[in-house]
């Protein structure tokens, strides 16, 4: 069997050896460093599957696992960091300080509410309890060493450019009138100031007409049309936007080729009046092979197209696991038909977009904070001076202050004081630059993700534990790769990559926003540009929910040595003919390894299934003093849902009448 990225070794072994993509499901997992180098295989998991986890510590990482992470405020805070992970791991997963509970301090004064997470939905709800509750004292608290969840960035430094990119959330579907009436509006956006159309900018000093897409997810597949894109095929080199020609110059079957386009006009599925719950009953790959009509000998064809691209997107895994209605939330082929016979004929992408700003949603946390506690970064209430303001550290977390947010706080311990029946407060218990501290309040809300919240919910009830079990999760890897210029892209012809074999698989330019009148980084070939990666880890071969605690072993044993010569070797391949050099060209990299990017919805996840009710519907209802509030309990992830479970969960606390 292959070793997945072998971690000893000098590094020119590393950038001479070719990892393909059958390397990541067949190789063995070994680790990245002492802490992983006895990690499970994957045809071991399945005993431990349902617990989403190994029989090993996972802990132990370093910084060099961790790699560069940039400049300003977001700097070393790239993704799950060596810290966070090795925090993770032995306080909440491994329970290492639960018998140290009774022995932390209680500090400062009672709560009104404590906030356990400092993404989008936990900064949603402090910023609605504090409209309706202008004097309650409120606490966040947040494992990262800054707030936003995956809405944060990485930041650059080229050749006196300051370029961002995201670590993760990214995107805001506009335009609002028409994203309102196709139900994929968050009509928080115009009460925090953004403004109701945006304004792009545009390509200059190109040689030649290049079509660059608004956002760099578009293109991937939904609307291909947005880009001019190539695919890299091993043994044959760039194909030029195979889509507009039906695949004529790739090196695959006339029947595949056929069975791809097929797919792309297909817009006729059964209406029926249960149609969400009947695509809840079947796998994407069921629905492609018995309703789209895909042959058998081209589905795992179309699967290598399509899966990346759901996986990335928010369905976490591929066809063959997620649920045909997980696909239909993300504007998959032949499902997407279901928004067409909702809206009279619609497609929603060929009416809506993103607009992407440059740390992506980073900016929505930000303007979130900004709101509710406006001493927190520093300048004017405006869009561009909120994304460009420095963080006022030193006002996080200040004694008399209403909204206080303590971050680098692993919290371990959720549970109410005395029978959660007739309790009066809740007791948070946290670890922080390894000091145990305990905060109480008169409510909580849990407002990260399920694997953590039935962890350090230490008293919730059966029904609830089982309802966080059912949730699991899969890793994402999102790399910025910082260029001093592009003119490879240039002489190609092409905004966006598609490749098949290698780490990744897709890459792309994007136009920026120009935000209060400033273009905030070039679009010129020969001026720096960060090209974006979003890598699932695809295992079609294994079943589910085996696949996510494999993906996630692949993910954590991967050092950033290993990413880095991989990306390099990577873009050398593809690009060398067009005059890269990766010495030469690549000003930067910096990884963010997202550990639980996404639930994964297999059949039955969004109604339910047995007579059972679904368990994202049992934890929208708060056990007693606790509440829970987290993205994936909309049944999609996305920065929406996330506001809008911030909301729900919000003002179920501010009904309790406290």
């Amino acid at each position: 069997m292959n070793v997945f990225w072998e971690f000893l070794g000098p590094m020119e072994e590393k950038r001479n050896k070719t990892v393909t993509r059958r390397d990541f499901i067949g190789g063995t997992l070994v680790g990245s460093g002492a802490a992983l180098l006895t990690a499970a295989a994957p045809n071991s998991l399945t005993a431990s599957a349902n617990a989403q986890t190994i029989d090993h510590p996972m802990t132990g990482l370093g910084t060099d696992w961790t790699g560069p992470g940039g400049v300003g405020d977001y700097a070393g805070k790239n993704g799950n960091t060596a810290a966070v992970v090795n925090a993770a791991h032995g306080q909440i997963r491994n329970g290492e300080l639960d018998k140290r509970i009774a022995t932390a301090p209680v500090v400062d004064e009672l709560y009104d509410l404590v906030i356990i997470g400092a993404g989008i939905s936990g900064l949603t709800s402090a910023y609605r309890f504090r409209q309706t509750n202008p004097t309650a004292k409120i606490l966040i608290l947040d494992q990262h060493a800054i707030f936003g969840g995956e809405a944060k960035q990485n930041e650059f430094d080229v050749d006196g450019y300051r370029l961002t990119a995201p670590q993760g959330s990214t995107g805001i579907v506009v335009p609002f009138a028409k994203a309102s009436a196709l139900g994929f509006a968050a009509p928080i956006l115009k009460e925090l100031g953004f403004p109701e159309e945006f304004t792009f900018q545009t390509g200059k000093n190109l040689s030649k007409p290049m079509e660059i897409p608004q956002d760099a997810w578009g293109p991937m597949h939904i609307s291909w049309e947005r880009g001019d894109t190539a695919f890299y095929y091993e043994g044959k080199g760039m194909v030029s936007n195979p889509w507009r020609n039906g695949f004529k110059d790739a090196p695959i079957s006339e029947k595949l080729k056929k069975a791809l386009v097929d797919l792309e006009l297909f817009r006729t599925p059964p209406k029926r009046d249960d149609w969400a719950e009947w695509l809840d009953s079947m796998t994407y790959k069921e629905f492609l092979l018995n309703v789209a009509g895909v042959p058998d000998d081209c589905i795992d064809g179309v699967l290598e197209i399509l899966s990346p691209v759901m996986a990335s997107m928010g369905c976490g895994q591929g066809g063959e696991i997620i649920s045909a209605y997980s696909a239909y939330n993300y504007l998959q082929p032949g499902v997407n038909a279901y928004y067409r016979y909702q809206f009279d004929g619609q497609d929603p992408t060929d009416v809506l977009y993103l607009a992407t700003f440059p740390g992506g949603n980073t900016m929505i946390a930000r303007k979130l904070l900004k709101q509710a506690k406006p001493e927190a970064i520093g300048g004017a209430d405006t869009v561009y001076d909120v994304m460009t303001g420095p963080v006022q550290w030193d006002q996080l977390d200040r004694v008399g202050q209403n909204l206080r947010v303590r971050l680098s706080s692993t919290v371990f311990s959720v549970v109410h004081e005395g029978k959660p029946s007739r309790a009066k407060a809740v007791r948070i218990t946290y670890d922080q630059n390894g000091k145990l501290m305990s905060v109480r309040a008169k409510a909580a809300i849990c407002a990260g993700q399920q694997h953590a919240n039935r962890r350090i919910c230490h008293d919730i009830s059966t029904d609830y534990r089982e309802a966080m079990s059912a949730f699991h999760h899969a890793p994402m890897l999102v790399i910025n790769v910082a260029l001093r210029n592009w003119r490879f892209l240039d002489k190609l012809g092409a905004s966006g990559i598609r490749w098949f074999e290698g780490l990744g698989w897709w890459t792309s330019l994007r136009r920026n926003l120009v935000v209060d009148g400033h273009e905030t980084q070039p679009l010129d070939p020969n001026k720096p540009v960060v090209l974006t990666q979003y890598i699932p880890f695809l295992l079609p071969s294994m079943p589910f929910p085996d696949q996510c605690t494999a993906a996630r072993m692949q993910l954590f044993s991967m050092s950033y040595a290993d990413i880095e010569a991989q990306v390099r070797e990577q873009f050398t391949k593809m690009f060398a003919p067009y005059g890269f050099d990766d010495q030469r060209d690549i000003a930067g990299i910096i990884t963010n390894r997202q550990g639980h990017a996404y639930f994964v919805g297999p059949p039955g996840f969004f109604f339910g299934k047995d007579g059972k009710k679904a368990p994202k519907d049992v934890l929208q209802t708060p056990f007693h003093r606790i509440a829970f509030s987290h993205s994936e309990l909309a049944g999609a992830q996305m920065w929406e849902t996330a506001v809008s479970e911030g909301e729900r969960a919000a003002k179920q606390i501010h009904d309790m009448n406290l």
